[in-house]
């Protein structure tokens, strides 16, 4: 009898402690939604996200996305409290450009930029902090590995979650070895399905619980078939469940840019 207390006891220690894991993790992704935003520009639709230092707050995303027009002006996709208190999705708009200037910084040679921005109070948003952005060691050796658990919120082909217009949260895995060191492999393969409008997403990895930067999608792997008939020909693109993305320490030098 004092077996079979002492064995339910520890049952119901096991699912409380299941059930505070799950809620931290719950909590965790929810952090990862709200760092994000999708980005609408001039018909053309890609994803954002947004880290913070001591300084300022700053979008980063895919560089085509805001090279793509030549409008002064794009809108964030983000969620805000009205004055009830209910949460509804919220359009801002935003300079890219002043006097046909770019206000965005790009990195040297990868497909990312960064851009300070000043969110309004109402806007419910968490940008992560620029130590949680994984970077290369002194070593050069990049602190991401063949494997590891990735997660993508995105705006798959224009797709919001909901009328809110939450991003959509899916997982992959890193897929392409090497990834060291990072000057010369800046790029790796994520195993997850991606699509047009996933373009400047974050990825993150968990760490100890908590959503560090891993990188960014900028593109996807895709095979490519032409045929050609009497009456017909056709260019048929098939996705590989590929995407490619900058690693973190990417995204660590583009928001650097603002500090020279």
């Amino acid at each position: 009898m004092v077996f079979l207390q002492k064995l339910r006891g520890l049952a119901l220690l096991v699912v409380a402690l299941g059930l505070v894991w799950q809620g931290h993790a719950d909590e965790a992704f929810v952090e990862t939604l709200e760092a994000t935003c999708r980005v609408t520009h001039d018909g053309h639709s890609g994803t954002g996200f947004f880290v913070r230092n001591a300084k300022a707050v700053y979008l980063v995303t895919a560089a085509h996305l805001l090279e793509k027009s030549n409008k002064p002006e794009c809108r964030m996709i983000l969620r805000g409290r009205e004055t009830n208190g209910v949460l509804s999705r919220q359009e801002i708009v935003i300079l890219i450009r002043k006097d046909g200037q770019p206000l965005w910084k790009k990195h040297a040679s990868e497909d990312i930029a960064a851009l300070q921005v000043e969110i309004p109070s109402q806007i419910e948003m968490k940008p992560i902090r620029l130590d949680r952005i994984l970077k290369a060691s002194a070593g050069g050796i990049s602190e991401v590995k063949l494997g590891q658990t990735v997660w993508l919120p995105g705006y798959p082909a224009q797709l919001e979650a909901n009328s809110t217009g939450w991003p959509v949260l899916r997982q992959g895995t890193i897929a392409s070895h090497p990834l060291s060191p990072v000057a010369k492999i800046p790029t790796m393969l994520i195993d997850i399905r991606s699509w047009g409008g996933d373009s400047g997403a974050p990825l993150f990895t968990m760490i100890k619980g908590t959503p560090h930067i891993a990188g960014m999608i900028v593109g996807m792997h895709r095979q490519t078939e032409h045929t050609t008939s009497a009456f017909e020909e056709r260019t048929i693109h098939t996705p590989l469940g590929l995407a490619i993305a900058v690693q973190g320490n990417v995204v660590a030098q583009t928001v650097a840019l603002f500090e020279r």
